[in-house]
């Protein structure tokens, strides 16, 4: 099987099964949701010609299964209800279980799960029929009626929004051994081209099942022109001949055939709105190999150095000759810095959208309501965050589940409504991407979390006194630590916040925590955009050239020795009515200090909530800079983020604010 078209099934079959997820939750809310059930039906419908396409018949066939089921229902002979959603959303877990196991094996065979059994549930559930059923005659007569109206009124829309409708006759070869694999790739183009085929003699149903000779005629609209659909048509293996007719929406013949059962919802329901919002986006997109996208990048990032390089010769030689000329290349090469850095940005939606169908699964084994509210899911980080972000977020809503949202009991006595909340956010801040975990649950008991810290030797009782919230609720991010009395299988054995902290801080981000007894808690990821290129203030310590990122620094000024105080065993300043405290580099670093020791140039940075200053020897200044890893064998020095190669050819060490201070 070529892996090129492997790979491009494994992503679309993703996708679909990211959109039954989400048609399978609107359903939920409302059992008559015809939207709902068209869109389960479209997923399934195309998901089983993928697969069959694909030769992963077991795949198809439980598709085909489920598919007829959503038939039913949508054409009101059964009724959905609550089985039959629980076993559609299972059917939907079994379907991505095949997904991974074509990955990984190349097979949609499970060998711990008889798919075929699993598959004649939905024949069961579908075997009631309506009482009162139309003769054949009467229901062909309708429905040829009423699709040659909407087809008529699809057309006219159509043609109002710049769209062509043509009626195509096309004629396979003689002997093709796969008649249907053509078609369905032909209605895969048109459709991938912006189209929709509005009707098919034979219809679907029988193209599917190979009942026709060599002939197929479709009614479309599509904005391409007859040129450009007929190469795109015999473009396709096994096309003997394509004859393309301009029509009007008077000219659609009544005779016509429709394109089936299956498919008649891209007349009855969605297809005017699909054309006027132009959701078709795939002419406009391409899929890039992610190991493509990383030597782009890195690429981009030798280039970043070079440039600082050159700029650096040609200001020790004052040649000022090729000012312009440089001035230039630094304008092209940062457009194309920008550009590579968009590429690599996506929507956040990307891990956002598993976790609606998670949350409803947690509520209802723990026997709660949540109304979980997505917001941002639009921010765009960088795509290698979203690779790691998943786990994190993952604990973060489970806990807020259980250990936040009251039983409904608990919350109709504190007047609280029935229902709890559970809002996931995302948002940009500067050169950061923060996402929050907000609930309207039970709260953090500071009292709680002391006592367990005090048990722990972590903290004394006179120490535990004084600290405020934010320290107090660090104590849920160390390994092993936890409130809750009883374990259950999602939460309350030590294991969760530690896992958020250790990725969020090897992403050089932060996490933090605010809690209000009886109103909620919200546990808040700051992450940078990216990780590749950054800008930084080049700093200097005992001759030693260190980068403290940008995106950390609130602002830099010099303090005076006299501006310095001693309190509690710390040095702090009062700068602008804050108190900030002071930590000096060259104590960190173990090194002598060589500038002036009257004045400090000090850099005041920013870690969550807090900030802190950070004095050196000399701030030399901004500066783009390439991230480079130091390597597992530096992992466990906390302090440096990474090393960047300047453009003299000499390295800097990255310093890790979030660890300083």
């Amino acid at each position: 099987m070529n892996e090129q078209y492997l790979s491009v099934f494994v992503d679309e079959s993703k996708e679909y099964i990211q959109t039954l997820n989400d048609s399978l939750l609107k359903l939920e809310k409302d059992y008559q949701d015809a939207e709902a059930i068209n869109e389960t039906f479209r997923a399934l419908h195309t998901l089983k010609g993928m697969s069959g396409t694909m030769g992963f018949e077991t795949m198809s066939k439980l598709c085909h299964k489920m598919e007829q089921l959503l038939d039913k229902i949508r054409s009101k002979k059964i009724k959905l209800d609550s089985k039959m959603l629980d076993q559609l959303f299972i059917g939907v877990d079994v379907l991505d279980k095949m997904i991974a196991s074509i990955v990984k094996s190349g097979t949609d065979h499970l060998p711990d799960f008889d798919v075929v059994a699993f598959a004649q549930n939905f024949e069961v559930l579908s075997s009631v029929v309506e009482t009162v059923e139309p003769t054949k005659e009467k229901k062909e007569s309708a429905e040829k009626a009423e699709i040659t109206e909407s087809v008529q009124k699809v057309i006219a829309e159509a043609e109002r929004e710049g769209y062509n409708a043509y009626q195509l006759s096309i004629t396979l070869a003689s002997g093709t051994q796969f008649k249907a694999v053509r078609m369905y790739m032909v209605f895969k183009a048109i459709e991938e081209h912006g189209g929709q085929i509005l009707s098919s003699k034979p219809s679907v149903e029988d193209i599917e099942q190979e009942k026709f000779d060599r002939d197929v005629e479709l009614i479309i609209v599509i904005r391409e022109d007859k040129e450009s659909l007929r190469n795109m048509i015999m473009s396709i293996s096994e096309i003997e001949r394509v004859t393309i007719k301009d029509i009007s929406q008077k000219e659609v013949q009544v005779q016509t055939a429709v394109i089936g059962e299956n498919e008649e919802k891209k007349i009855v329901e969605g297809t005017r709105a699909e054309i006027s919002k132009e959701k078709r986006r795939l002419t406009q997109t391409v899929r890039v190999d992610i190991d493509k996208l990383d030597n782009l990048m890195n690429l981009m990032g030798e280039l970043v150095i070079s440039r600082s390089r050159i700029g650096d010769t040609l200001r020790k030689y004052s040649i000022k000759e090729v000012d312009e000329s440089l001035s230039q290349l630094n304008r092209i090469s940062l457009d194309l810095q920008n550009v590579v850095m968009k590429i690599r940005m996506v929507p956040i939606a990307f891990v956002f959208n598993r976790f609606p169908r998670m949350v409803r699964d947690v509520a209802k084994q723990l026997g709660k309501e949540i109304n979980f509210v997505v917001e941002g899911e639009d921010t765009e980080l960088d795509r290698t965050f979203v690779e790691d972000i998943g786990e994190p977020l993952l604990h973060m809503l489970r806990n807020a589940i259980d250990h936040g949202i009251e039983s409904k009991e608990e919350r109709l006595a504190k007047g609280k409504p029935p229902i709890g909340t559970v809002v996931l956010s995302a948002r940009h801040e500067g050169n950061n991407v923060v996402i929050e975990v907000r609930d309207d649950g039970r709260g953090i008991e500071r009292s709680a979390v002391l006592k367990k810290a005090i048990e722990k030797g972590l903290v004394t009782e006179a120490q535990a006194e004084t600290l405020p919230d934010e320290k107090v609720y660090e104590f849920l991010f160390m390994p092993g630590f936890s409130t809750k009395a009883e374990t259950t299988e999602l939460s309350g054995r030590g294991v969760g916040l530690d896992v958020v902290k250790n990725v969020v801080e090897s992403l050089n981000g932060t996490v933090s925590i605010e809690s209000a007894k009886n109103k909620g808690t919200t546990i808040t990821m700051r992450l940078p955009l990216t990780l590749a290129i950054i800008q930084a203030l080049l700093v200097k310590v005992n001759n030693l050239v260190y980068a403290v990122p940008i995106a950390n620094i609130d602002s830099t000024l010099s303090i005076s020795k006299e501006q310095i105080q001693k309190i509690q065993d710390r040095q702090v300043s009062v700068i602008r009515g804050e108190i900030i405290p002071i930590v000096k580099l060259w104590d960190i670093l173990e090194l002598k200090h060589e500038g002036d020791d009257t004045i400090y140039n000090t850099v005041i940075v920013r870690v969550g909530n807090r900030k802190y200053g950070l004095t050196v020897d000399t701030l030399i200044g901004q500066e783009d800079i390439v991230i480079k890893s130091l390597g597992k064998i530096f992992s466990d020095v906390r302090i440096f983020s990474g090393g960047a190669i300047l453009g003299d050819g000499s390295i800097a060490l990255i310093l890790d604010v979030a660890n300083i201070a």
